[in-house]
């Protein structure tokens, strides 16, 4: 189950890393002030999720393999 779980980890993980590259290429196409705002908002609330995440990849690591 815990292995389970940190593979959860890792795909989220992915999945953050990827939502905040697609963003990164909306933000270099945004035209208008409003477009760049709303990209960078979106941005810092997944990189900020994907600490998050990594943080408790961390715990869950050490917790299973020891350390």
């Amino acid at each position: 189950m815990q292995n389970k779980e940190l593979n959860n980890f890792n795909k989220m993980i992915g999945d953050k890393a990827t939502i905040i590259g697609n963003l990164s290429d909306q933000y270099k196409k945004a035209s208008t002030p409003e477009e760049l705002m709303w990209c960078a908002i979106q941005m810092q609330n997944h990189a900020n999720a994907l600490r998050v995440i990594a943080e408790r990849l961390g715990t869950d690591t050490k917790e299973v393999y020891g350390g």
